[in-house]
């Protein structure tokens, strides 16, 4: 079997079927970065982890989407957040499209796998507090976070990849497992064509990148009975796509969902550090309902590096070392969008791709409803000043302005958006003509190709996708086994 991706789905796919006797090739465009070469260095790590450093946008340039690379995926730079996907979530998959997976058995099984524990509160840091301190003043809901890290020292270096090997991630946990049983992993090595005859898929044609230079050295050419892609949400669409795999349904690439969200940065009396500490352990769930179309935003603390804040913060020269220079006394909240908005992913060329994302206006609103409320906790925190950094930077002195700020019209040309969690865009289905994959992850139209990441999930899931993407690749990997 050729495993495209080694981040929690592909990795977990290809441990599972390689312990089921499988032989297991994996295919990761990234490099292999362990714990010992991870410096803690944003502009060493970004490029190493991270596609186009982090700095990969959409085509009009509004949404900047971060995808990261590497044995182990984005899970070797993300800040280790397990939530499991809600129920009305699960219900309407279901309902719409026939997909009913064992899904608690799958959590038990992936969450004691990477030893998912809740964060103690003597690891709540001091950014963390404000948003516990604001929302409790609101009267809001809100409460801790669980993750997967063993013997975490709090450095706060979680998005530059764990140099103290306390992250339980696909690198640590699954990648040994894979090599134990025999598999192989080549790294450098972009997958770019599907092959496949008579209607089914029979190898891969991939390219040897430089390592240096991230250009095409060679061609790589792989053949097996069984492809299992995995490659994120736009990789894997763009892959299909590129190769001319059928789709009765027509929905390949068109049904991307990535969880925009908008930011708030407050300025407190005494200094935050919002850089030290566990990046993420405290949520805000007041403006996340499930079953509320007005209720879509998840909010959290957004903490920054240097060279991430300096990016955000406005003006130039004097002005923009005033703001950096209140870097320490700075909170920054995070307002997440569990989002309708179907985006596009395009192949552009031999090995890249495009992504079209304009939020419909329903999703707009309830964006501009994230700013405020993000500056409105962060004066209930006690803040002095908040900041929104829109391209026409707006400052708040009071927290009777935050109001107006659910009428901030969210467009390409107002406000930059981020997004950390593309999905959706080769969903499962029962349906052959409602969805890409069937519901133990086989491509309806190719027999021996599997889909084994985010791209699976029919919608938005609302909180972060990294234990559900595992939870997908031991179910895809455990129906391999058996093929």
């Amino acid at each position: 079997m050729i495993v495209i991706g080694s981040g929690p789905g592909g990795a977990t796919a290809a441990m599972t079927a390689a312990e089921a006797g499988l032989s297991v090739v994996v295919l990761e465009a990234g490099d292999f970065v362990t714990p010992a070469n991870m410096t803690q260095r944003e502009e060493q790590m970004l490029p190493r982890l991270l596609w186009h450093a982090g700095a990969r946008t959409t085509t009009d340039r509004s949404i900047r989407i971060h995808q990261g690379r590497g044995v182990g995926g984005s899970s070797l730079h993300n800040l280790n957040l397990v939530k499991r996907i809600p129920d009305p979530i699960r219900k309407r998959w279901a309902n719409e499209y026939g997909l009913e997976l064992p899904w608690d058995e799958l959590y038990a099984h992936v969450e004691q796998l990477i030893s998912v524990s809740l964060i103690p509160e003597s690891m709540w840091s001091a950014h963390n507090r404000v948003l516990a301190r604001g929302a409790a003043a609101l009267n809001w809901k809100w409460g801790g976070l669980s993750h997967n890290r063993t013997g975490c020292l709090s450095s706060g270096f979680c998005e530059l990849g764990c140099a103290y090997d306390a992250k339980n991630n696909a690198l640590k946990v699954m990648v040994p497992r894979i090599v134990k049983a025999g598999g192989e992993i080549l790294f450098h090595a972009l997958a770019t064509h599907l092959r496949h005859e008579g209607g089914r898929a029979v190898g891969v044609d991939a390219v040897a990148l430089d390592p240096v230079t991230r250009q095409p050295k060679g061609p790589i050419t792989l053949t097996a009975p069984r492809v299992c892609v995995a490659g994120s949400a736009t990789h894997t669409a763009a892959l299909l796509l590129r190769s001319g795999a059928p789709d009765a349904s027509e929905t390949t690439g068109r049904t991307l969902r990535i969880h925009p969200a908008v930011i708030a940065a407050g300025e407190l009396a005494d200094p935050v550090r919002a850089f030290e500490g566990t990046p993420q352990s405290v949520e805000c769930t007041e403006w996340l309902d499930f079953d509320s179309e007005d209720k879509r935003i998840w909010i959290l603390p957004a903490f920054g590096h240097p060279m991430g804040v300096a990016a955000m913060l406005p003006g130039h020269g004097a002005a923009h070392r005033d703001w950096m220079e209140r870097y320490a006394q700075m909170a920054v909240l995070t307002g997440m969008l569990h989002d309708h908005t179907k985006g596009r992913v395009s192949p552009d060329g031999s090995f890249d791709f495009s992504v079209e994302y304009e939020p419909i206006e329903p999703d707009r609103k309830q964006l501009a409803l994230g700013l405020a409320k993000c500056a409105q906790l962060l004066f209930a925190a006690g803040a002095r000043r908040v900041l929104i950094p829109v391209r026409q930077p707006i400052v708040l002195n009071e927290a009777k302005e935050c109001a107006a700020l659910e009428k901030f019209e969210v467009t390409p040309e107002s406000v930059e958006l981020s997004a950390v969690h593309p999905m959706g865009t080769a969903i499962m289905g029962a349906d052959p003509k409602r969805s890409v994959v069937r519901t133990d992850g086989r491509h309806h139209q190719l027999e021996g190709l599997w889909v084994a990441d985010g791209s699976v999930f029919p919608t938005s899931i609302g909180v972060p996708p990294q234990l559900s993407i595992y939870a997908v690749g031991l179910h895809v990997g455990r129906a391999i086994g058996k093929s």
